[in-house]
């Protein structure tokens, strides 16, 4: 199902939902009314416009593999590029310039990026490329590639590589730091984008598969049932990490304001379960001192 939600202050309500082939992973805005999912099953970007409270499917555009995630590298007037990474392989696929409107099938491109490419994310800058880019940790691949977003069909630059599976990467609200979780080895990782430097973050669990900066020396880890806060000296040592129960395996981390009182929020996407958590901020200061573990369902 691809669904359709309003949220009006700390209430949520499910307006639509449409079904679409198995495993949707992923989904993102293209435009106030518009909207395209990643799903797997058809190996397909579904694309849908919201018209009142529904949804409705306008089209679906091949990318050649299951895709895991999407994102929109470029909009400009009604026209999109768009970013599909894959589940496996190595091959991602860009959706060059087009738009809704268009008659002819869109111009897909595949360019070989490396192993597992999962979860894009847009960088102000990267060592080694000029002007903005967009990056990906390499799950498989165990590193963080990018590639410049003013050639998006080059061959990606390693920024960083990794002795364990990189599941996410994310910048610092400055644009200086790129963070990664590392998903075992107890650390995490984070890469600065002037000087390469990389960094290895002491972790209390086995890891971590998701990540979200709220500054460039505070970072929040997301894992099984539990996030992570850990606010970091200059060299990446732990100062401090706080504690905050969620209700899945948070596989993915948005930072917004849901309800606009002035702090950020996270919304946690759990891999698993039936629900998304909000955890409303302050979200350092909100954040449990001590640990407190979730008990297992047996």
């Amino acid at each position: 199902m691809v669904a359709l939600h309003r949220v009006d202050g700390r209430k949520s309500v499910q307006l639509d939902r449409q079904p679409v082939a198995y495993h949707p992973d992923s989904a993102v805005w293209l435009a106030d009314d518009l909207l395209v999912a990643a799903v797997e099953a058809t190996a397909s970007l579904d694309v849908f416009r919201v018209k009142g409270s529904k949804l409705e499917r306008l089209q679906q555009i091949p990318v050649g593999f299951p895709p895991r995630d999407v994102m929109v590298a470029k909009a400009e007037r009604g026209r999109y590029t768009l970013l599909a990474t894959p589940y496996s392989g190595k091959e991602v696929a860009w959706v060059m310039d087009w738009s809704v409107d268009d008659r002819q099938a869109p111009t897909v491109k595949k360019v070989g990026w490396c192993e597992a490419p999962w979860h894009p994310v847009k960088l102000s800058r990267a060592r080694g490329i000029t002007g903005p880019a967009i990056a990906v940790a390499c799950l498989d691949g165990k590193r963080l590639v990018a590639v410049p977003e003013s050639s998006v069909l080059s061959s990606p630059v390693v920024l960083a590589s990794f002795p364990v599976i990189s599941r996410n990467a994310a910048p610092s609200p400055s644009g200086d730091w790129v963070y990664v979780s590392l998903e075992t080895g107890a650390r995490n990782a984070r890469v600065h984008m002037e000087t390469g430097e990389l960094q290895w973050i002491q972790s209390p669990l086995t890891g971590s598969v998701s990540v979200a900066p709220l500054e460039d020396d505070l970072v929040m880890w997301g894992e099984d049932q539990e996030l992570y806060l850990q606010r970091l000296g200059a060299k990446g040592e732990v100062l401090e990490t706080r504690w905050q129960n969620v209700s899945g395996f948070a596989t993915r981390l948005q930072i917004l304001d849901v309800d606009q009182d002035g702090e950020r929020d996270v919304v946690v996407f759990n891999s698993g379960g039936e629900v998304i958590d909000v955890v409303y901020g302050p979200l350092w200061d909100g954040a449990k001192v001590q640990r407190v573990p979730r008990k297992r369902a047996r």
